[in-house]
């Protein structure tokens, strides 16, 4: 059988490099929330855990700053990029782990210092989301640190469905934002770098979620696209959502 040639340099499209496994985009450089983790990585004493890792925007500049990081990703590809990126020095502060979230992945309870989900549980199917969480709970130190960041029913690639959102809002719907179908809402070029769904969430959606996982929310806000961000990807400054939470 052949073996297949993974990249050495993945594709960069509109300031984003794109994942192997069309399950959408790594951003060049951290956002707040990911530096927050990148920060308090390097604060705390214990392991961390970097969820859907990709190609290491928060693991490689945690293990700079001394981090013990568990980097998780469901394609191994990805981790093998990350892993070459890791300076010889660093590689004994990095361990991989392949697997999806949630039922991959198995550590002990209250093993993690902090940990990192950035753009990974919207794509998670919403039925297992309340379980993710708890899982997250679980695997953290009393006074460890969870670091959520994902995109939002107001991101300008999905505006032709912010109208069912809200429909689906007033309706109560228990995830307003869910999308089964993404080519029906996004457009053409985006399509390509994007799963079948995606479970776009709002802040009641997420303090929610945290809240019946016995998180104490620290902080929560919209973060806004970047400059940098191509111009269908912005709205209103509402495209992001992060949050700090911490389990006492």
């Amino acid at each position: 059988m052949r073996k297949e040639k993974i990249p050495r340099q993945p594709k960069v499209i509109d300031n984003f490099i794109v994942t192997l496994n069309s399950m959408g985009y790594m951003l060049a450089k951290p956002e707040k929330y990911i530096q927050s983790f990148i920060d308090f990585s390097a604060q705390t004493l214990g392991p961390v855990l970097d969820i859907g890792a990709a190609y290491g925007i928060a693991t490689i500049p945690a293990l700079k700053k001394g981090a013990y990081v568990i980097a998780n990703d469901m394609d191994e590809r990805h981790l093998n990029i990350l892993k070459e990126k890791v300076p010889p020095t660093l590689q004994k502060q990095l361990e991989i782990n392949v697997g999806k979230m949630p039922f991959d992945l198995d550590f002990p309870a209250g093993y993690f210092s902090a940990i990192l989900a950035s753009r990974v549980l919207n794509f998670i199917d919403p039925h297992l989301l309340s379980y993710s969480f708890s899982l997250i709970y679980k695997w953290l130190k009393p006074g460890g640190k969870f670091f959520y960041l994902g995109g939002t029913p107001y991101m300008g690639t999905y505006r032709r469905f912010l109208h069912i959102y809200e429909k689906n809002k007033r309706e109560g719907s228990e995830w307003p934002g869910f999308i089964d179908n993404i080519p029906d809402y996004v457009p053409e070029q985006r399509t390509p770098h994007l799963p079948q769904f995606i479970n776009l969430i709002d802040t009641e959606t997420l303090e929610s979620l945290m809240r019946n996982a016995h998180f104490n929310i620290l902080e929560m806000a919209y973060v806004p696209a970047e400059d940098k961000h191509p111009e269908d990807m912005k709205l209103d400054g509402r495209e992001h959502l992060g949050a700090i939470a911490i389990k006492e």
